[in-house]
Parts: structure tokens; C-alpha cells; sequence
């Protein structure tokens, strides 16, 4: 039987959550890891619903059963692939790809031109995408651990309360494009958002929830240094041990991760069709809405 390829029912999301989770913890065994705890049904779920309220959720029918899912967010021109996982027994049966290929052309239809993901380590999948023309960007580096390096002082820089206008402003210089609905998100998912001002100006942006930093951004590279300070002082008032994580691209980040003492915890992969924004300026909030 041939599968069905459609879109994701709103009642289906805690079985694409399944996909998920089945799929991530084959993934780890396979490649000799620890099944990450960090991902439950109850942290994946309102994640997925978010993806198919604004962006695109698709996915593969095989006999009645959902076997493969795909999502992507559409921010102006930006396609990201928020999700590509195909249950382990389903593998190379000719799934993946087509999935994956129904994505990319509804993406194309909303006005997309360039394409990006955070890949995971499994080699069939970066294949695709790279087939899809989305190349290297570099690594993305996973800090974790309790500080143990006090952030400098920078107390020319206040932080205040979160207005998303000011983070779509910043966002359209440093990601491309504005991302007002995940701000949204963001917000209901009770995630505390910090604006960083020098002088009269809004020079960045960070989010912080359980000790976890991201999304952030700052206008220029000589912010990074007081908005990560800052980030760091918050996450850490949070938890006794934080997350920070850095685009290769972004060294800036990285050295003030080792700095403080976090380990590094995992690699991932950033591949995309083009160069964009200043991603030097910009930490993700993680592989689901970058």
C-alpha cells in the first residue's frame, strides 16, 4: 500500500508527538546516546500545536497509521523545518523523502526562498537536505551546567520587561525577518523576556525559562558581551544549572560559554540555502522554532 500524504488533524497532535519521541529515542540507542529527557509529551505537544496553527504540518498515512511526520514555519520569505521523523521501522521505504519534498513545495506556494533546519546527527536525513540545496552553515553547540564563573558586570546595561515590538524590530536585522506569532508563543509558554538598553536604545533581546536562554538577539556584535552577561545572571537565578546555545558562526557566545564553565553537551548541524541576518548576533531557541 502506497502512503497518504495530507496534513496533520488537530486531534492527531499527541500522536505526531509520539512520532517524535519514538523516533528521537531510536536515534540516541542507535548512535550509542542517552534518550534526552528534556522531551516529553506534555513539553512537545503545545510546541506542535503551534506549528499547525501557524506554520505547515504534514504528514505520512501508511494502513491507517501515522508513520512520518514534517513541519515547517513560514516567517516572510524563511521556511525553517521545524520536524522531519519517520518511525524507525518505516525507514528507506520510500517516505522520507516525498514528506519532506510536500513540505518544501507548500512552503514554495507561501512565497519561501530560502530554506534552513537544525539537523539532527542522522545521516539519511542531512542527505535530503542537502539534496534540497540547503548546505553547511556550521555547527550548533549545546552548553550546559551550573556557572561557575561569575558573568562580568555591565552596568551600563539595563534590562527592563520585554516589548515585542522591540524584539521584531531587532529580529528583522538579525534573523531576516520578524516572527511575531512566536513571540506570542513565547509568551504564553510563561518564557520571560528581557530587553538589554545602553544609552536611550533597545540593543537586544533574551528569553529565560528554567535556566534555559534563548531565543536572543542583539543588534551588533559589541552587545553580545552584556546581553549574554545578563542572560547568564537570569538563567542561573532560575536554576542551578543553565543551557546556552550557539551557532558556530557565533564565537562571541561560545567563548563566554566556556568562559563560564558550562560543558559542552551536544553537536547538531545548520545547514541552509543562503546566508542570512547575523546570526553572529543571535542565539536559538531551539531545533523546533530555531
Amino acid at each position: 500500500m502506497k502512503p497518504i500524504f495530507r496534513r496533520l488533524r488537530r486531534e492527531e497532535v499527541p500522536i505526531a508527538a509520539d512520532v517524535f519521541l519514538l523516533s528521537l529515542a531510536e536515534l540516541a540507542r542507535a548512535n550509542g546516546l542517552p534518550v534526552p529527557l528534556s522531551y516529553t509529551r506534555a513539553s512537545v505537544i503545545p510546541t506542535y500545536e503551534h506549528l499547525l496553527e501557524t506554520g505547515i504540518f504534514e504528514v505520512a498515512e501508511l494502513d491507517g497509521k501515522i508513520v512520518g511526520i514534517a513541519a515547517a514555519t513560514i516567517r516572510d520569505a524563511l521556511w525553517f523545518l521545524a520536524m522531519f521523523w519517520v518511525l524507525p521501522e518505516y525507514k528507506l521505504q520510500g517516505i522520507g523523502r516525498p514528506l519532506l519534498e510536500r513540505v518544501q513545495r507548500l512552503g514554495d506556494e507561501q512565497g519561501a526562498t530560502l530554506r534552513c533546519v537544525w539537523s539532527s546527527i542522522d545521516f539519511a536525513a542531512i542527505a535530503s537536505y542537502l539534496k534540497l540545496g540547503m548546505m553547511p552553515g556550521g555547527p550548533i553547540f549545546t552548553f550546559a551546567g551550573p556557572l561557575r564563573t561569575a558573568p562580568r558586570a555591565h552596568h551600563e546595561a539595563r534590562l527592563s520587561e520585554l516589548d515585542p515590538r522591540h524584539a521584531s524590530a531587532i529580529d528583522r536585522g538579525v534573523r531576516g525577518v520578524a516572527r511575531e506569532q512566536d513571540h506570542a508563543f513565547f509568551g504564553a509558554r510563561k518564557m520571560s523576556g528581557f530587553q538589554l538598553q545602553v544609552a536611550d536604545q533597545v540593543v537586544g533581546y533574551f528569553y529565560v525559562k528554567d535556566g534555559v536562554i534563548g531565543p536572543a538577539a542583539w543588534t551588533a556584535p559589541s552587545h553580545g558581551d552584556a546581553l549574554l552577561s545578563h542572560a547568564l545572571q537570569q538563567a542561573s537565578a532560575q536554576a542551578s544549572e543553565v543551557k546556552l546555545i550557539a551557532l558556530g558562526v557565533n564565537p562571541s557566545a561560545i567563548r563566554y560559554a566556556t568562559e563560564a564553565g558550562l560543558r559542552l553537551v551536544s553537536v547538531s548541524h545548520f545547514l541552509t540555502s543562503e546566508v542570512f541576518g547575523k546570526l553572529d548576533c543571535y542565539l536559538p531557541s531551539g531545533p523546533a522554532l530555531f
